[in-house]
């Protein structure tokens, strides 16, 4: 947003590059000072003019097809910032005729590096083909009776409006994930087939156990005890 500061009549006195000729002219300057400077950042201020009663006319020597004219503003009361400077466009002019403004607002630059309160008023103007190489500098004489435009700085974030905080987003709940119920592991089935320590040494199987291996102990004996018998048997019969 830009305001407008009170017009002023500026008195400049003009003086052509090369000659001791001079020329009063009398200018209503008009500025435009923002009103949400922040430091860091580069500022505009709009400058307007056109003449009152005394016009600026052109030296005998004709300007250059590209010259342009340069504006200044004084800055005061700021630390750091002490004037802003812009180019505008000038119509074609020939020999001793009236230069003429230009005709839209011309944008004067400079970027603040400290917050404060200050002033703005219209300084210089020059005309020429470069800002260090002027052809026509013009100064001004009523400084002291021109009003001033306020001009306030801001710090850097002072003038952004809080943005408000996102508002925290439902967070998802965790989906359960069901939990295998443990299984008890089955007891080991014995082996089948397996030879027992042993066995061998007593001649049944692995498998015939202690019952087995009575009856057999029995067997023998039956046999032998047969055997006994039957050789007693032939000992009688021969002694007879």
């Amino acid at each position: 947003m830009q305001a407008e500061a009170a017009a002023n009549v500026v008195v400049y006195q003009c003086k052509y590059t090369g000659s001791t000729e001079t020329q009063i002219v009398t200018i209503d300057v008009e500025l435009q000072v923002p009103t949400s400077a922040v430091t860091g950042q580069q500022m505009t201020i709009g400058w307007r003019g056109a003449y009152t009663e005394l016009a600026l006319l052109a030296p005998e020597q004709e300007l250059p097809a590209d010259a342009k004219l340069y504006a200044y503003a004084s800055i005061k009361g700021i630390d750091g910032l002490t004037s802003a400077t812009g180019v505008g466009t000038l119509p074609p002019v020939g020999t001793d005729e009236q230069i003429q403004l230009p005709t839209s607002v011309v944008e004067l630059k400079t970027t603040p590096n400290k917050a404060g309160t200050g002033t703005v008023q219209p300084a210089a103007i020059n005309f020429g083909t470069k800002p260090t190489e002027p052809l026509i500098e013009c100064e001004v004489q009523n400084e002291t009776a021109l009003s001033a435009a306020p001009l306030t700085i801001a710090g850097a974030g002072q003038n952004e409006s809080p943005s408000p905080s996102p508002s925290p987003s439902p967070s998802e709940s965790a989906s359960e994930t069901p939990t295998e119920s443990a299984t008890s592991s089955d007891e080991e089935a014995p082996e089948i087939g397996k030879t027992p320590i042993g066995g061998a040494a007593t001649g049944a199987g692995g498998d015939a156990g202690p019952d087995g291996r009575t009856f057999v102990l029995v067997g023998l004996l039956v046999v032998f005890a047969a055997s006994a018998g039957l050789v007693l048997r032939r000992r009688g019969n021969h002694a007879g």
